[in-house]
């Protein structure tokens, strides 16, 4: 049975999921400033190249079966599991195969082979994620976000600690590569002792079309998310090099990835929320603006301030070689602002079941964001910094107001409700 979430346990998931993120951030503060002083731009620009091939095959695991575990009722659950989890072994293998696959490509297209072995050895991952997905989504339709955050804590320190250990051992583009694939026994161990789960043929199965059905939406929108978030590296590195990909990495990863780490949270915490309350339109409305209120009161604050602030902290934290990527770590944090709002707009049509709509928003907010990073090429880094922010704040407003009237009956005006 699915239990309800009062609000204060809502803000507590956030919390939880958030105290996973700055304790990640912590370690991986400590993880880019031994990387800034042993890694040179262009080892970074290896890791960037790599890491983005696995990060576009590995959106592919976002098929939706998740969140239609997440969304089940009691007496449809073991059937969706056990379908799920056949699944999940189909799509995780068909994966691994199909990056080794494509990593000698990325090693010619970038004149470099070294690429090819680290993006087939981080491939390896995928044979061990069907162990624990279907115990991880259980997990989240129990809003049990303090176990998934103990675990991710766990996995992502130790991912940074041997990163640093690595960098500082001279390992090169590899230290940020290869403990990708290290801690992938972390997360199984740490879902499989979390919730006890296994296949039961005697549960049945569901139909696995109609689990597609609704998940193909759902991995249209996250291909694409993951697609603005990455393809733009790989144009960088392909049209401007090595050294600038490297340039624009760091930036990304010391500006705004704590603003992603927040959006990510919250994602993860709004879905199951909204999912319990789907057929109650008032309440509905009720969470949805709170959970915006919230999003305007500690995400906001704190990516101004990481903005504002960016001028003194990279060159005394990371070095002053790296001063040059101030502007457009700032630029990249204000770009943030807007996300968590889309963010929550998604989650509420997935919550309705109606993610084709959310993917509708994303197919043009694609097209959008890629012809303005490649027009930006020409001014370099700093203008694809412009760019990347003009358009989210073009964007993603624009579709959290329509989703709020398309998708909350104007019977009570948001703007008066939103205020109470």
């Amino acid at each position: 049975m699915i239990r309800l979430t009062s609000p204060s346990r809502f803000i507590r998931n956030i919390g939880w999921i958030g105290m996973t993120e700055m304790v990640s951030r912590a370690s991986r503060l400590i993880t880019v400033i031994v990387l800034a002083r042993f890694l040179s731009t262009g080892d970074y620009g290896l890791a960037a190249i790599a890491l983005t091939t696995n990060e576009l095959v590995k959106v592919l695991t976002n098929t939706g079966i998740g969140q239609r575990i997440i969304q089940s009722g009691d007496e449809q659950l073991g059937a969706v599991c056990n379908t799920a989890w056949k699944m999940n072994w189909v799509v995780c293998i068909g994966l691994f195969i199909l990056q080794c696959a494509i990593a000698p490509i990325i090693g010619l297209v970038y004149d470099d082979m070294r690429l090819a072995w680290m993006v087939a050895a981080m491939a390896g991952v995928y044979l061990m994620m069907p162990l624990g997905l279907v115990q991880c989504f259980l997990v989240q339709r129990e809003s049990r976000m303090g176990v998934l955050a103990f675990v991710a804590t766990a996995q992502m320190t130790i991912d940074n600690i041997l990163t640093a250990i690595l960098a500082a051992g001279g390992l090169g583009a590899w230290a940020v590569v290869l403990p990708k694939l290290l801690v992938g026994p972390v997360w199984v161990v740490g879902m499989v002792r979390a919730r006890k789960w296994r296949f039961d043929p005697a549960m049945g199965g569901a139909d696995w079309r109609e689990i597609l059905s609704f998940g193909r939406s759902v991995l249209g929108v996250e291909v694409l998310k993951t697609l603005r978030l990455y393809a733009d590296r790989l144009i960088i590195g392909a049209v401007l090099g090595l050294d600038a990909v490297g340039l624009y990495f760091f930036a990304f990863s010391a500006g705004l990835g704590l603003s992603l780490s927040f959006v990510n949270a919250f994602g993860i915490a709004l879905f199951p929320h909204l999912c319990e309350i789907r057929d109650d339109v008032a309440e509905l409305r009720r969470r949805w603006l709170n959970a915006l209120k919230l999003a305007a009161k500690v995400a906001v604050p704190v990516i101004l301030a990481q903005a504002a602030l960016s001028p003194f902290y990279v060159p005394l934290i990371y070095g002053q070689r790296w001063a040059e990527a101030v502007p457009v770590l700032a630029l990249l944090c204000l770009s943030a602002i807007p996300r968590p709002f889309a963010e929550a707009a998604g989650q509420l049509l997935r919550a309705q079941g109606r993610p084709g709509l959310e993917l509708g928003w994303s197919v043009g907010f694609t097209v959008l964001y890629l012809a303005a990073v490649t027009a930006a090429l020409p001014w370099g880094i700093p203008g694809i910094a412009v760019a990347v922010c003009a358009v989210h704040w073009l964007v993603l407003p624009a579709m959290t107001l329509w989703v709020a009237i398309r998708i909350l009956p104007p019977s009570l005006p948001l703007a008066q409700e939103a205020a109470e």
